[in-house]
């Protein structure tokens, strides 16, 4: 488990990528944030807690959070980092059988020092995606039509300003991603490549012409995630200049 940053510091970038892949459903519960979006993707299906809960009976908020997640006929699920509150909530949900699903690296890195290198590879940068740059995504990442439905809603619902850049190579979008400004942060989701494009550079150009939109206004650090087993995402995202900053993880209820 990784942990470079402070709890205060983990907190702020949890909740920028929170506003930047919004649930459709959510409740305030205290400090714990309830997420449900149709059970596609596990950020936007979970607990994000980042403070102490109602009433701060832990067996009472997970009634309660049993009761929310029954609603949306999901299964109880956390996110969490050793920010999450309060702090005896992790051996608590151990306790109580909650086992852990999926660890996730987070990656930061300073912009200015990231080093942007003119493009090789033709890119087009959008503050909205549009139907090739949807179309792209779906058939570089498999997922079906359902799911790309629940991921169009999420990106419509970003409220702060965003920006979706896809590759052009033999006249066909071949790689996306997207950005999300939020202040001084500029998270990055949803960089992809369709196979056969894949280690010719068009993950690391879009990477960098999203942090270049970024600086131009006024993103000053750069978060991402990756899970751990991904170990070829890992080393792009070294070489570009990120560097490890502290690892969440999902406990879920079976």
């Amino acid at each position: 488990m990784i942990t470079l940053l402070t709890p205060k510091e983990i907190r702020l970038i949890e909740h920028a990528a929170c506003r930047a892949w919004p649930a459709k459903h959510t409740k305030e519960y205290g400090g714990w944030l309830f997420r449900a979006t149709d059970g596609i993707t596990r950020r936007a299906n979970s607990v994000l807690p980042l403070g102490s809960p109602e009433g701060q009976n832990l067996e009472a908020s997970l009634e309660a959070t049993r009761k929310f997640y029954r609603q949306h006929r999901l299964p109880v699920r956390f996110q969490m980092t050793v920010a999450s509150q309060p702090p005896e909530l992790e051996p608590f949900l151990e306790r109580a059988g909650l086992i852990i699903d999926m660890r996730v690296k987070v990656l930061t890195a300073p912009l200015a020092e990231i080093f942007i290198h003119d493009p090789q590879i033709g890119i087009v940068v959008f503050g909205s995606p549009w139907k090739d740059w949807f179309a792209a995504y779906r058939d570089a990442s498999g997922f079906s039509k359902e799911q790309m439905t629940v991921r169009e809603g999420i990106i419509e619902r970003i409220t702060t300003e965003k920006a979706c850049a896809a590759a052009i190579m033999d006249d066909q979008v071949v790689g996306i991603g997207l950005a999300v400004l939020d202040q001084e942060w500029l998270g990055l989701f949803s960089l992809i490549t369709k196979e056969r494009y894949r280690k010719r550079g068009v993950a690391s150009t879009i990477t960098q012409s999203l942090i270049s939109w970024g600086l131009v206004r006024g993103a000053k650090w750069g978060y991402l995630q990756v899970e751990e087993e991904n170990i070829p995402a890992q080393k792009l995202y070294y070489g570009l200049g990120f560097t490890d900053a502290y690892s969440y993880w999902y406990r879920v209820e079976t």
